[in-house]
């Protein structure tokens, strides 16, 4: 009972967090401009977002069904795979941080256990390939700071998932020994399809972005990662609010105002985001549905 007291506080706190994130952020921008920044997008760049979100789905599907099959024993059908990764979509809106997404579990015909473990191995790289592309961004964009710490820091984080690999020999378990032959097998696959999957969102965003300024194809891989990496800190829903603050702080470095800062996160956001949750939700109702 306390724990779920607990819990229920947490998400209060959370959910005045992105309002209140939100309430400062709007404040400080004028809604008309913002307006008319939505209405410069042209279509063939909609149509480009449109097809990069779709290849992102499939990458995300590509992955899902790799991170399930880390049980060696379970062989997950397409559409299992695709249903519980669009439900993961829509169920990730329903608690601050992202956390609902664990639901998603509950649509797939294994272990829960089992489950549970891929869907820590997907947290795990989802977050990894964050560090990855902001810590590397992080040496460019603070010129200012040594540079050799960024450099030691980025070639750390790039390294770990095969570090983790190492200190299962280090701490031998034969219990997960057929485990760990799995996630072997799908780490490299994993890593490069991860980074597409990032490519593929700094390209969203320097399209929007180049409708307005010029931005150099640079500028937007040493400052994009560091906005996306607000999607790690689980404090507001789906990272809004959170996302659009890191937008304007790091986009004005650039000379972008915050208006076409937030057009450019929200539409991103919208298209990678909104849209694919509500594929899920179509999933959700058409299984109870069927199940009435």
């Amino acid at each position: 009972m306390k724990k779920i007291l607990k819990n229920k506080v947490i998400y209060i706190i959370k959910f005045i967090i992105t309002l209140t994130i939100l309430f400062f952020i709007f404040r400080k921008i004028d809604f008309q401009m913002l307006l008319s920044t939505f209405k410069h997008i042209k279509l063939w760049i909609i149509a480009v977002i449109i097809l990069t979100a779709s290849i992102k789905i499939l990458i995300e599907y590509r992955n899902w069904g790799h991170y399930l099959k880390i049980d060696p024993q379970y062989s997950p059908k397409r559409s299992e795979i695709f249903k519980s990764l669009m439900i993961g979509h829509s169920l990730r809106f329903l608690l601050p941080g992202g956390h609902g997404v664990i639901g998603k579990m509950y649509f797939v015909n294994n272990k829960k256990m089992m489950t549970f473990m891929s869907l820590g191995v997907e947290k795990f790289f989802q977050i990894w390939i964050n560090f990855v592309f902001a810590s590397f961004a992080s040496i460019f964009y603070f010129r200012h700071k040594s540079i050799f710490p960024t450099i030691l820091i980025f070639v750390f984080i790039l390294a770990f998932p095969f570090l983790v690999y190492l200190i299962k020999h280090i701490k031998h378990n034969n219990k997960f020994e057929v485990y760990f032959k799995q996630y072997l097998k799908i780490v490299p696959r994993i890593c490069y399809m991860q980074g597409i999957y990032m490519a593929l969102t700094i390209l969203q965003y320097f399209l929007i972005l180049n409708i307005f300024s010029e931005f150099h194809p640079f500028s937007a891989i040493i400052s994009i990662p560091l906005i996306l990496f607000a999607n790690v800190i689980p404090i507001t829903y789906a990272g809004l609010g959170l996302r659009e603050k890191f937008a304007m702080e790091v986009l004005s470095k650039y000379g972008i105002s915050p208006e076409i800062a937030i057009t450019a996160s929200l539409t991103v956001f919208i298209f990678n985001s909104v849209l694919p949750a509500l594929v899920g939700v179509y999933c959700i109702l058409r299984r109870k549905k069927r199940n009435t």
